[in-house]
């Protein structure tokens, strides 16, 4: 089956980046899935997933706030499936608070 390219999701583990790394599976993306170590069961999950819709997927293991390991993931994605296209920046983390707690917290005054 032709791949239309190769994405890397982030944050793919779950949620929204886990739908928008099965979409782009069925759009005919081969897909790289990336997540935190605490995250590899579910991302084993979802690559069989990818599998199951024809597409070609690996699986990285990285934090996204850590420069070293996006630059490892880039170059992992190049090596194992030839090329990157396209990159969905996903991952993130919602800590919910109240707002002045939060904007007191950013600047130094909490």
């Amino acid at each position: 089956m032709t791949s239309h390219g190769i994405a890397l999701v982030t944050g793919a583990s779950q949620g929204i980046g886990k739908a928008i790394a099965l979409r782009l599976a069925a759009d005919g993306f081969d897909i790289a899935v990336n997540d935190v170590p605490a995250g590899k069961a579910k991302l084993d999950e979802l690559s069989q997933e990818i599998v199951e819709k024809g597409r070609k997927t690996c699986i990285l293991l990285g934090d996204v706030s850590v420069e070293r390991d996006v630059e490892d993931m880039i170059n992992a994605v190049v090596e194992h499936m030839g090329r990157l296209d396209v990159m969905v920046a996903n991952a993130g983390i919602c800590i919910t608070k109240p707002i002045l707690e939060s904007m007191f917290q950013q600047a130094g005054e909490f």
